[in-house]
């Protein structure tokens, strides 16, 4: 059985209970069971785990099973107008300028492959540790892991959720040419699928359940130090995590990236190695294959000695642009697809009710600091923006001529989504510019303006500098 990391137990423990009988992770009461927290999607994985009920798919063809989630995701799941919302908001974010026809195609494949999905992780993936292997994974370019075991410090895997998402991890725990000790952070609400999964055989695998990196990070620091391995989603983070560009050079709108991994590899040194989930051939089954990591450690080797936020900015936006570009050619398979646009490239400045101009411009200047310390891109001059920035504000307010004018009787925001932080900063002063205007504060509006023409001057640098870099 796994051994299972509780941090609010400090220990690891493993299940000496028989397969099938119990998932080695610890009970709860009925009040805090797992079911309740994860709500009634979780609640039928883990009924249908506990019965058993997933054994007869062994005999039933894939393409079944898939045709039975086409049908739940274009009559059920893909009627949702939310759903539709955000998947066309991120499918515009990724392809931009796509047309009406093939966006309703990409939402219409993404739904099927959402119903899909949950069929596969409630009926077939229990079966992954029944059965060979065989059926169901292949691997491509292992020899450049085992070229980074061969350094001694351990390796971080990022992987994506991309294609059947419990795959890659259960992949290595069953790598066929040796047996790994695989480190694994459990997300509490996806905790069913992995208890309907665990088997005896699966000693290898050190799962953490819990969302406190800081308490698990010396447990998985170790496991790296033994020369062991660890996965991590690459494309699941929390908003207070950095933003660096969704792929540099390309695509340069920001994007919460994780963190605690990078942190990881700093410590031990352990080698970052990633690796994608491709389907093959028919959903269900998976070929995972390492890719070439070169430049993302020549660019964690360039940066070793840098300043914290410089390292992690660089290494986070280099591993983002070698492995962003398979979310864009797997976009109709990615489980993360609702979230791109409306969460993980999110942002916005919100105004209390009754807000005067003086608080309005008061919390445009902390919000563009704001932006430039919770966000990476390379070579953006933050220091002289900064400068800029406070030099520029207090004049701005103190210029009112009615500084206790009420801006809006009502709650307001901007929305700030899917930018590079310069573009950001550039909005935030055309909004303002507007308001001014309207209240007749033209003082204030053309002080303004002198200052966005300063920012531009910024953008056009950077601008330039990326052209130079791509040419």
């Amino acid at each position: 059985m796994a051994h299972i990391y509780f941090a609010d137990k400090k220990h690891l423990h493993s299940s000496y209970k028989k397969t099938g009988t119990s998932s080695g992770f610890r009970e709860k009461k009925p009040e805090e069971s797992w079911g309740t927290k994860m709500g009634p999607l979780f609640k039928i994985i883990n009924w249908i785990g506990r019965k058993r009920i997933y054994k007869p798919i062994r005999f039933v063809p894939f393409s079944f099973l898939n045709g039975l989630g086409h049908l739940i995701g274009r009559f059920g799941f893909g009627t949702s107008k939310s759903v539709q919302r955000k998947m066309k908001a991120s499918f515009n974010a990724l392809f931009p300028g796509i047309s009406e026809k093939r966006c309703h195609k990409l939402i219409d494949a993404a739904t099927k492959y959402m119903a899909m999905l949950f069929l596969d992780i409630t009926f077939r993936f229990p079966l992954t540790g029944d059965i060979s292997i065989k059926n169901f994974y292949k691997f491509k370019n292992t020899e450049r892991l085992d070229k980074a075991l061969q350094q001694g410090k351990g390796v971080i895997i990022p992987i994506l959720h991309i294609g059947e998402i419990l795959h890659s991890p259960n992949m290595m725990v069953q790598y066929p040419y040796k047996k790994l000790k695989i480190g694994f952070v459990v997300s509490i609400s996806n905790l069913a699928m992995y208890e309907n999964a665990n088997r005896k055989h699966f000693d290898n695998l050190y799962a953490f359940a819990s969302t406190k990196f800081a308490e698990i990070s010396p447990k998985i620091e170790s496991l790296l130090k033994g020369n062991n391995i660890f996965v991590v989603y690459h494309d699941y983070s929390t908003k207070s995590q950095l933003r660096v560009p969704f792929i540099y050079g390309k695509f340069p709108y920001l994007i919460h990236t994780p963190q605690s991994y990078i942190s990881l590899h700093k410590r031990t040194g352990a080698e970052i190695l990633p690796a994608i989930n491709h389907p093959d051939g028919v959903f269900g089954k998976s070929i995972l294959e390492f890719i070439d990591n070169t430049s993302i450690m020549e660019t964690s080797e360039k940066y070793w000695n840098s300043s914290k936020e410089e390292f992690h900015g660089r290494l986070s936006a280099e591993i983002n642009r070698v492995m962003y570009p398979y979310i864009r050619k797997y976009a109709h398979l990615w489980e993360e697809i609702m979230r791109l646009a409306v969460m993980r490239c999110a942002d916005k400045v919100e105004f209390p009710k009754n807000c005067t101009i003086n608080k309005f411009l008061e919390e445009i200047q902390k919000k563009m600091l704001n932006v430039l310390d919770g966000s990476y891109e390379p070579d953006r001059p933050d220091n002289q923006l900064k400068i800029l920035i406070n030099e520029y504000f207090p004049p701005i307010i103190k210029s009112l001529q009615n500084p206790d004018c009420i801006l809006r009787p009502h709650k307001t925001f901007i929305d700030l989504s899917l930018m590079d932080g310069i573009s950001e900063l550039l909005k935030l002063c055309s909004v303002a510019q507007i308001e001014l205007k309207k209240k007749g504060e033209l003082k204030s509006s053309n002080l303004i303006q002198g200052f966005k023409s300063k920012i531009k001057n910024y953008r056009e640098f950077l601008n330039s500098h990326v052209r130079q870099k791509s040419n």
